[in-house]
């Protein structure tokens, strides 16, 4: 982790009921394609390489449970990089089937969890390094303390945001209650009474 690495905010999405593992998965990489994290089928944000872990267990049951580690980020400008953990845990999950449109699809029951962790990086190339001024680390952290500080607060607050879109959109997909309504992609589950 580069020197100057600050969590901003970290929290999780806890599920228990019949919905899409494939589903889920697929509408979180989505957005984060939309929000530019990653880009469709690799290239430079590394779409590719955004999945560091996954470990599948079956237990005697049937029962599966996964970790999927998602790292990922984006450079918003020479000074700052925004990154985003996600982690999915999944406990118990067992495959079965329900009705959607007339149609049967296969779905998954049990519990799913969902761990985002942004964090914001401040001057993730070591650019102040090379400047004849800023190499000097006292005056480095007077800089980023007193004329820096502003355009650092605005980063963190931006990327906040950015979290807790995220984390709406996950709710907004498992027809959570969320304090915010901007996803736009459909709910797993059919609206009662349409």
């Amino acid at each position: 982790m580069p020197r100057d690495s600050r969590t901003i905010v970290e929290f999780s999405v806890l599920y228990r009921e019949t919905f899409s593992l494939e589903f889920l998965y697929k509408s979180i990489r989505d957005w984060l394609i939309n929000e530019g994290y990653v880009t469709d089928g690799g290239g430079s944000n590394g779409d590719r390489w955004m999945e560091s872990l996954m470990v599948e267990r079956t237990s005697g049951s049937g029962a599966k449970d996964y970790w999927i580690w998602w790292r990922t980020g984006k450079q918003v400008n020479p000074y700052f990089k925004w990154l985003l953990n996600i982690d999915y845990h999944t406990l118990g999950l067992l495959t079965t089937e329900m009705m959607h449109e007339g149609t049967k699809i296969k779905v998954n029951k049990g519990e799913v969890e969902v761990f985002i962790k942004a964090t914001l990086i401040v001057d993730p190339d070591e650019l102040w390094d090379k400047h004849f001024l800023l190499k000097n680390k006292q005056f480095q952290k007077m800089y980023k303390t007193r004329f820096y500080k502003r355009e650092i607060e605005e980063q963190e607050t931006l990327l906040y945001k950015d979290a807790y879109r995220l984390q709406g959109a996950i709710k907004q997909f498992l027809e959570l209650k969320g304090w915010l309504h901007e996803y736009s992609g459909e709910a797993f589950h059919p609206m009662k009474g349409a």
